[in-house]
């Protein structure tokens, strides 16, 4: 079985996976953009942050997909995009004294 390189160097990737904000059940979601943007669910995926940092996370299920219109914010890019959940990672929790 021939093995796949799951991310490709920052330069060269098909798709952008971006923080978005969930306005209808708060929180924050993910954005891809890019040509098979609906076919990440249940993947971990390099997510760039607005200081072009990258963290990797887990996408649980698709919340949409279409394409890429924009808002009267935000312009459209025309490229297939998608939004979907993310697995939230354990927080660091101390105990307190009582």
């Amino acid at each position: 079985m021939a093995t796949r390189k799951s991310v490709a160097p920052k330069g060269e990737r098909q798709h952008k996976a971006t923080w978005a904000r969930d306005k209808i059940h708060g929180g924050y979601c993910i954005r891809v953009i890019g040509p098979h943007a609906a076919k990440f669910a249940g993947r971990t995926v390099p997510v760039v942050t607005r200081d072009d940092r990258e963290s990797m996370e887990e996408l649980t299920d698709l919340l949409w997909s279409g394409i890429d219109e924009g808002t009267a914010e935000m312009p459209g890019t025309g490229k297939p995009a998608a939004l979907y959940g993310v697995k939230p990672k354990p927080r660091d929790t101390e105990e307190a004294e009582f």
